[in-house]
């Protein structure tokens, strides 16, 4: 009995391999492994089919092969689809699983790092804040802005991920490479001078300054 159910199934996994003029080796191991027992099961009646007609005597040509590749089709859209949902499920867990570096806290909807000891040029600042999964601050509007400002010693200045690098006067987010979002600036700004590129905050406000200059900063992570 057991040999006959071997004999029968190598028959009808060489007729679905002739019918589809497949000529790589496939065990049953590998479509079990590969697709978690799925599409194993999902072929099965086509190989029964084949099996069947190959063990009454009748020739592959009797079989309809365009029946046949309209449920090998379909199948081949059931994994399409199964692929999809388990890439959404991996993402969700990945991002569910993201950690918080333990420096940063929750200001509002965000999670920042506020360094008040080591002053650094924006562009180490930039790079520090890279290190550490996150980017130099990148406020969206003023609820964001009001939230952090309320947070850090107003006497001092903080950089932002802003520049003006590229083209004078069009003040870009480093993190998006598109326009500021949101820009506060204290009335006398921006001051527009040649090497004022990089923009800091001070007392819950904006000055553009030279992006040498030493300076504290807060960085974002997202989320």
């Amino acid at each position: 009995m057991i040999n006959t159910k071997i004999a029968r199934f190598y028959v009808a996994l060489y007729g679905i391999l002739a019918l589809n003029s497949v000529n790589s080796e496939c065990e049953v191991k590998d479509l079990v492994s590969q697709c978690g027992g799925f599409c194993f099961r999902a072929i099965w009646p086509i190989l029964d089919h084949i099996s069947y007609h190959h063990g009454s005597g009748s020739s592959l040509s009797d079989v309809n092969r365009q029946d046949s590749q309209l449920k090998l089709d379909d199948i081949g859209r059931q994994l399409a689809a199964q692929h999809q949902i388990q890439s959404s499920l991996a993402s969700s867990q990945g991002e569910a699983k993201k950690i918080i570096p333990k420096n940063f806290e929750k200001i509002g909807s965000g999670f920042y790092y506020i360094e008040q000891n080591q002053k650094l040029n924006w562009f180490a600042a930039g790079d520090f804040c890279r290190r550490n999964g996150a980017h130099l601050v990148s406020f969206s509007n003023i609820t964001e802005f009001n939230d952090v400002s309320a947070k850090v010693i107003n006497t001092n200045e903080y950089w932002l991920d802003i520049n003006n690098l590229g083209n004078k006067g069009e003040y870009i987010s480093s993190t998006t490479g598109n326009i500021a979002s949101f820009l506060k600036w204290h009335w006398s700004e921006p001051s527009g001078g040649s090497s004022n590129n990089c923009v800091l905050f001070w007392n819950s406000v904006m000055y553009d300054r030279t992006c040498e200059q030493l300076t504290l900063f807060v960085c974002e992570i997202d989320v």
